[in-house]
């Protein structure tokens, strides 16, 4: 169970807000979707932070091997140690 947490993001990565002020939740998960999703270079303060998953479906050469290996150093350089991957492409499933 996650014991980090942070101000917690809609389905539209809007921020959630209920009652007048921000939900605060369990964020590990929240913010693997987020690294999943960036790109290098989105977040500034941290500019090698993002896997960009949109690259590798724009690819139609995309190896597993490289995915899983580049997703595993992103999750690893923010903090994540030996994230567990399951499934394929189609059906990813990452826990931290």
């Amino acid at each position: 169970m996650s014991t980090n947490k942070d101000i917690t993001l809609d389905d539209n990565f809007d921020l959630l807000i209920e009652n007048g002020d921000f939900v605060v939740s369990p964020s590990d998960q929240q913010h693997v979707n987020c690294i999943f999703l960036a790109h290098a270079g989105e977040y500034k303060q941290f500019p090698l932070i993002g896997f960009g998953a949109s690259r590798f479906l724009k690819k139609t050469t995309a190896s597993k091997q490289k995915f899983l290996r580049e997703l595993t150093i992103q999750l690893e350089m923010d903090g994540y140690v030996s994230p567990e991957i399951e499934n394929d492409f189609e059906n990813l499933i990452i826990k931290v």
